[in-house]
């Protein structure tokens, strides 16, 4: 049993110099070697803001991409940037992804890498077109100005504030998908993959937005889950069912897309379905049915069915039926295998102009195929008088259900899932329509192979991202890639009128690449048909008969195909970094487009970043009122504080790889801005104790056993530090961080040093051995956080004493040796700090009039005696403990260690202050010899 003596008196003495503004000076004052440095405690709104400013300039954050790529060496990592929308002003997810990838380059810098960063723009599209109509009715050329322009502006504002943040590129060599270089290549890789046969023109439907007017891809979709359909249940007259010659049959189809009815060309029923013939309770009237169907839609009509005979689908398929608008059509049944059991009646009404499964349909029936809407989603002259010229969507839909009336067996709401253009915000329908299209069946197999050895981080959802990647190219078979608008880059063809042939070429193409260099982007609207085509192209063609494309490309393969600008040549970028949503855009353009022209997928890695969201879990929106605009927490406003850039690299780094959704509150900021107060605070220590240190070398041997300890934790800090940065776990090394400097920096090894910092001798071995340590924790710290915070790093990389460099991303840095790693200090100081435990137990905070005797076991003695080598092992323990005094005794004992503790005699030495002098007022022995050695230097001098 431990003998202690419990010490109820309690004498608080301030052991902390760096913090004594109020104590009375005394004549040793001058003596004590205290902390010096101007590096600021604490930076604030305006002074915060201007040090942001001042750090951009002074640290050459705009020269450091230069830099690198002549001075650094190691295998080079590209990161090719997926062009952020030329759209208006940035928002935080601007921010979360522009300085995730920042960060990220920023470490490889670090570890001596060569990066390959190039900042594009997407430029094209009809949110900037739509900003640049003025007008109804306006000229291309007015429009592709003003647009232009806007892109133009809205670059230079948004390049401005990502350079603002601390993201290094090559700024001056950004692509922007209007720039005459980007798209030269954009025709030339049009032109090539229309020679290799993956572009053609075809009619097919596809997602059209009447709002926008122009084609759809599917990544351009929104789906509104409370969008309401009218739901309705048609009765089909049918012409002279078997043994049915006095009673009428009808066959039941259901939709709810009615206004497609009068586009019906054909019935569909699944060849291995049974089915039957049903007798409705309400109207007597005999329906075709699937006989699994039966009993649901009993339940949905509200009616009773009853069954009267089954057949087989054969019998389907020498049937024909009386057309639901056009009485005087009669159409036939015909076999598919989209047609099921799972809903509806097992029939299934077809209009091979608005669908997908319709229109394979149709290609496999040899149909015509009728498109009776027009570019505004209104029935067209085709559809007959009574519907010409209503919207199909509002009134269209409301004189379809008036005029098959008598047909209805149930009409209903229903609300479900539907498709909306993604920037009016309105439903889209599914049209038929001349355009051209990307064969990605391809290509689709090829690209999902190339996919098994891409990796995706986080690694948690990789599998999934995967698998729902895959998933959406197989049910892909082609992508529409042309769009009916005026600001985008033109398809590059002609037609001749007389038989509506293609022409295209590569000297076309190459004719055009020199039009642009001499009129501009602009030339394909500028520029006559018949000047585009020079003399030695036309090979006996009649002029007045060509006339040129009028549609552009659609933005996803402006923005795909970024790998051949930005990429130089043949390279494959190490990394994608997007949000999740990209992966139904550029992830999948991008794949598409370099597997169809170069045979490989343009990426080894895709990093996927979450959304942000406000306090509540609510995405950010103009009409909840609840955006958090990145500018403001930088700069503030006039009712919220400056976080300045550090809070917000610092809270990118803690929140956008953690959880699929990135939360941004207030309350988060002041953590995160509270936690970089903390580091701020603890490194300040460091810095101030360098003042005079000249970064000399120390034999390992001679260090301190708490010193070794320090470095053991570092080398093991450093290596999970790395382990985290390979893995991106960003999040981690700010939690550990945290917890280094917290607990064993700041509460242990600084408390134990200072004393010897202090009041040894300036030139002392003790002193220089804490100042190596010292240096080292600024050194392994600043290089885990730098990377996230830079300008914070290179501040405080100004304010220290005898820096090798100019700037710190410039600078060389000391790394982690393997020498510090020590298992038997790690032993020993176990022991040690469960001691220090019991002694704050017994004795609480005020120690340092403790006398503590201490009797280890041979074992632990032992062990002690290795870590130490200039046996003064009672001071190490007297200052890691701050007491006045450690005995170490012999006893025989089977534990660890055994303890005593008792009241110093001793009085508080009048300089150090420390509890250790013979006699009141008077210096401890230790600061007896410091003070005489100054005296005899001052003399001398």
């Amino acid at each position: 049993m431990i003998l202690r003596l419990i010490l109820r008196q309690k004498r608080h003495v301030n052991f902390c110099y760096y913090c004594t503004q109020n104590e009375k000076k005394n004549k040793y004052s001058s003596t004590i070697f205290l902390p010096k440095t101007k590096f600021p405690l604490r930076l604030e709104n305006k002074k915060l803001v201007e040090r942001d400013e001042k750090i951009t300039t002074i640290a050459e954050f705009d020269q450091l991409y230069k830099w690198q790529r002549s001075y650094l060496s190691e295998p080079e990592f590209v990161l090719h940037d997926g062009p952020p929308y030329a759209n208006g002003k940035l928002h935080m997810g601007h921010a979360l992804n522009k300085i995730l990838k920042d960060t990220i380059l920023r470490y490889h810098i670090l570890k001596g890498h060569k990066v390959h960063y190039v900042p594009g723009w997407d430029c094209h599209g009809l949110p900037i077109e739509l900003k640049a109509l003025s007008k109804p009715g306006a000229e291309a050329l007015e429009i592709r100005s003003k647009a232009r322009s806007f892109a133009k502006n809205t670059i230079k504002d948004q390049k401005t504030i990502f350079q603002s943040w601390g993201v290094m590129g090559d700024w001056n060599n950004h692509y922007a998908t209007y720039n005459p270089d980007y798209v030269k290549i954009q025709l030339k890789l049009f032109n090539k993959l229309y020679q290799k046969n993956l572009i053609y023109r075809d009619f097919k439907p596809i997602y059209w937005s009447p709002s926008s007017r122009t084609a759809l891809a599917e990544a351009e979709l929104e789906y509104n889950e409370h969008h309401t359909s009218k739901s309705v249940f048609v009765r089909l007259k049918v012409n002279q069912f078997p043994n049915r010659s006095n009673e009428q049959v009808y066959a039941l189809v259901w939709t709810t897309t009615p206004w497609t009815l009068p586009a019906n060309q054909t019935v569909c029923y699944n060849p291995t379905l049974q089915y039957c013939l049903v007798k409705n309770s309400k109207d007597n009237c005999l329906y075709i049915i699937a006989s699994d169907l039966q009993a649901n839609l009993s339940e949905t009509l509200n009616t009773e069915l009853e069954k009267v005979e089954n057949f087989s689908s054969e019998t389907l398929s020498h049937l024909t039926y009386v057309h639901p608008i056009y009485k005087d059509r009669n159409m036939r049944f015909v076999p598919s295998s989209h047609a099921t059991s799972s809903k509806g009646t097992g029939l299934v009404h077809t209009a091979p102009a608005h669908g997908p499964e319709d229109f394979l349909v149709a290609l496999n029936e040899k149909m015509q195929i009728e498109n009776l809407v027009n570019d505004l989603g209104c029935y067209n002259t085709n559809a007959g008088k009574e519907l010409e010229g209503k919207f199909v969507l509002e009134d269209g839909t409301e004189k379809v259900l008036q005029m098959i009336k008598e047909d209805i067996v149930h009409l209903h709401d229903y609300v479900h899932s539907y498709p909306y253009d993604w920037r009016t915000k309105k439903p889209v329908i599914i049209r038929a329509s001349q355009q051209w299209f990307l064969d990605t069946d391809s290509i689709k197999n090829r690209a999902i192979d190339l996919l098994e050895n891409v990796e995706i981080i986080p690694k948690v959802n990789s599998q999934m991202y995967k698998r729902n990647l895959v998933n959406q190219i197989q049910k892909r078979p082609y992508w529409c890639i042309s769009r009916q608008r005026k600001w985008g880059v033109p398809i590059p063809v002609f037609f001749n009128k007389s038989n509506d042939e293609v022409l295209i070429s590569e000297d076309l193409i190459r004719h055009f690449c020199v039009l642009i260099d001499n009129h501009g982007t602009d030339f394909w609207w500028q520029i006559p048909t018949k000047h585009l085509i020079p003399e030695e192209l036309r090979n006996g063609l009649q002029i007045d008969q060509i006339e040129k494309g009028q549609d552009i490309l659609d933005i996803w393969f402006d923005s795909g195909i970024s790998w051949a600008k930005a990429l130089e040549g043949d390279k494959v970028a190490d990394m994608y970094l997007e949000g999740v949503d990209q992966f139904t855009g550029w992830f999948q353009s991008s794949l598409l487009t370099s597997v169809a022209l170069r045979d490989k997928a343009p990426y080894k890695t895709i990093y996927v970043h979450g959304f942000v969201v406000d306090e509540k879990g609510m995405k950010m929106s103009k009409s909840v009122g609840n955006i958090v605009d990145p500018l403001d927490i930088v700069q503030g406003t006039k009712n919220k504080k400056a976080y300045g850039v550090d809070t917000l690299r610092w809270w990118v780094a803690c929140h956008a790889n953690q959880d699929a959704l990135a939360h941004i509150s207030n309350n988060v900021l002041q953590a995160s801005a509270d936690e970089l107060h903390k580091i701020r605070s603890v490194i300040r220590f460091s810095l101030g104790c360098l003042y005079d240190y000249q970064h000399s070398s120390v034999d390992y041997k001679n260090l301190s056993l708490l010193d070794k300890y320090m470095l053991h934790l570092l080398y093991l800090f450093h290596e999970q530090a790395l382990e985290a940065i390979n893995d991106y776990r960003f999040q981690q090394i700010c939690k550990s961080v945290i917890n280094l400097l917290t607990n064993p920096v700041s509460a242990l090894y600084y408390n134990g040093i200072k004393d010897r910092l202090y009041c040894d001798p300036l030139d002392s071995i003790s002193r220089k051995s804490s100042q190596f340590v010292l240096l080292q924790i600024f050194e392994i710290v600043t290089q885990a956080i730098g990377p996230i915070v830079p300008h914070f790093v290179e501040e405080m990389f100004l304010h220290l004493p005898h820096k090798n460099g100019k700037t710190y991303f410039t600078s060389t840095h000391s790394k982690a040796e393997t020498c510090w790693k020590n298992d038997v200090v790690d032993k020993v100081m176990e022991v040690i700090l469960n001691i220090k435990k019991e002694i704050n137990k017994e004795i609480g905070a005020g120690t340092q009039n403790t006398v503590v005797k201490i009797a280890f076991s041979p074992k632990i003695e032992k062990l002690i005696l290795e870590t130490t080598t200039n046996g003064d092992i009672q001071t190490e323990l007297e200052n890691i403990f701050q007491v006045s005094e450690v005995q170490l005794t012999k006893v025989d004992i089977t534990s660890d260690y055994k303890l005593e503790l008792s009241k110093s005699l001793r009085f508080p030495c009048a300089r150090c202050r420390r509890v250790q002098s013979e006699c009141e007022n008077e210096l401890c022995e230790r600061c007896n010899r410091v003070i005489k050695n100054l005296t005899k230097t001052a003399v001398s001098n």
